[in-house]
């Protein structure tokens, strides 16, 4: 799977550092990135920061480009103003790409993504959604949780066709550079033939069970709400009433 994200064997990887070394990184990370942590305190928080260091082999400095250059993107692209009645469609969309209501057997959660469900709205608006679950993600995750989420890739029935290469690879870039250390693991399920020159997939279980779109957009508004996005949003409105 090199070609979703990018790995290292586990000899290849630096050492962890210690608590207090870890903490005393957090602390230069913050020194190096100045001005910017008043900027967004929500989003540059211990947890976001450890992850950018943790993806980054423990590097301060490739930490804090990283930061910098994922604080540049938000400002433009927002990602913490989305909300579940944002997504174009969602009704539909969210039978596409989708948080499932139950966890992995490590207690992960798990990012489920149907590539082969030809989606009804342009590529920038199945982005927008797809930034939208990263963002749900990574900011209503426990404190000490990192690499928390096990994303499944539904191939069955996949071609070539199927997904626009600039949507791929558009999402892959997001996923590596402005969420790291989000995803533990990705399994692709139900692969065509052709993959089969790189590698074998197994993929078994019983669970039948389908999204329940309704009460599935019910969870996103509560989640929503729990990162703070509906207030976020109304602080907005008033600021531009007053202008």
């Amino acid at each position: 799977m090199s070609f979703l994200l990018k790995t290292r064997s586990e000899s290849d990887k630096p050492k962890s550092p210690s608590s207090e070394e870890l903490q005393q990184k957090i602390v230069q990370v913050r020194e190096l990135l100045g001005s910017l942590e008043a900027e967004m305190p929500a989003f540059l928080s211990d947890t976001t920061i450890r992850r950018f260091l943790r993806a980054r082999n423990w590097s301060t400095e490739q930490a804090t480009k990283s930061l910098k250059e994922t604080v540049k993107w938000r400002r433009q692209y927002r990602p913490e103003s989305i909300c579940w009645d944002d997504i174009a469609d969602k009704e539909y969309e969210g039978r596409r790409a989708y948080i499932a209501d139950y966890l992995d057997a490590k207690g992960r959660s798990i990012l489920i993504t149907k590539l082969t469900i030809k989606g009804r709205v342009s590529g920038k608006e199945q982005i927008k959604h797809f930034v939208y679950l990263l963002e749900s993600l990574a900011m209503n995750s426990a404190d000490e949780q990192e690499e928390h989420v096990t994303w499944l890739i539904d191939l069955r029935g996949w071609s070539i066709s199927s997904t626009p290469l600039s949507t791929s690879r558009e999402s892959m870039h997001i996923v590596q550079n402005y969420y790291p250390g989000i995803i533990a693991v990705a399994i692709l399920s139900n692969t065509p033939r052709i993959f089969e020159s790189f590698w074998k997939t197994a993929f078994g279980g019983r669970n039948s069970i389908t999204i329940d779109i309704d009460n599935y957009a019910e969870r996103m508004r509560r989640s929503d709400l729990a990162r703070g996005v509906l207030i976020i949003q109304t602080d907005i409105n008033l600021i531009s009433r007053h202008h």
